[in-house]
């Protein structure tokens, strides 16, 4: 994709920026995505917020104690995801991803597949999570700058609309969608371009795996390359 400009930019200058452009259009598409038929994978997206840590649970920066809306709760979770990816705090980022949901999602046309090895399943994801997508997120987080939307929230499911403006001009959208347990909200997909993350990793990745190699060494490709 061409980068729009109104002044004549050097071969080289327009490369990087087109190079650049793609860089952040993959990032925002392949947020939870696994390549394990060839192995080399990435899943993440990240961007600036507040230039200090965000505010842990249970703290209450404003003094008062009326409780936050839904709504509010929402976005909250996700700019938290967000911010502790910043700040490298892996263990509190992790935390406020149901990792659970997003593995069953994977394996949901995997019915044979025993509790045991759905429950490695879900710790080879999560390590995933933190030792590759985590890194790269936190890698570009502070070039790319993330608008949100108010949130579309039907029962204990809500979608996030948000987007990133790049270069002044070109408009990139994707949602976070989100689940409620309990009293708190956590994030459970992506959706870019119409594509949640869990049907495409599903169908292009896990199943394949899985049908080729059998859900053991499926397990055992996902925590390779989490020590990648």
């Amino acid at each position: 994709m061409k980068v729009p400009t109104r002044f004549t930019l050097s071969s080289r200058s327009l490369q990087t920026k087109n190079n650049w452009y793609r860089v952040v259009k993959k990032i925002i598409s392949i947020l939870f995505l696994l390549i394990l038929v060839q192995p080399a994978a990435v899943f993440s997206q990240s961007a600036p917020e507040a230039q200090t840590p965000p505010q842990e649970s249970g703290t209450n920066p404003s003094g008062t104690e009326s409780a936050p809306s839904s709504e509010e709760q929402i976005v909250s979770t996700v700019k938290k995801l967000i911010g502790f990816i910043r700040y490298k705090k892996n263990d509190k980022a992790i935390a406020l991803v149901d990792v659970k949901q997003f593995s069953a999602q994977l394996l949901k046309s995997s019915s044979k597949i025993s509790e045991a090895d759905r429950k490695e399943f879900e710790e080879a994801i999560s390590e995933f999570i933190i030792h590759r997508s985590f890194p790269i997120a936190h890698k570009y987080f502070d070039k790319i700058d993330i608008n949100y939307e108010k949130p579309v929230i039907k029962g204990d499911n809500a979608t996030l609309a948000s987007s990133i403006i790049w270069s002044g001009s070109e408009r990139i959208t994707f949602s976070w969608i989100l689940g409620k347990s309990g009293n708190d909200w956590y994030v459970t997909d992506f959706l870019s371009e119409g594509k949640y993350a869990s049907e495409t990793n599903r169908v292009k990745s896990v199943e394949p795996s899985i049908k080729k190699n059998g859900i053991k060494q499926t397990i055992a490709l996902i925590k390779k390359e989490a020590k990648n």
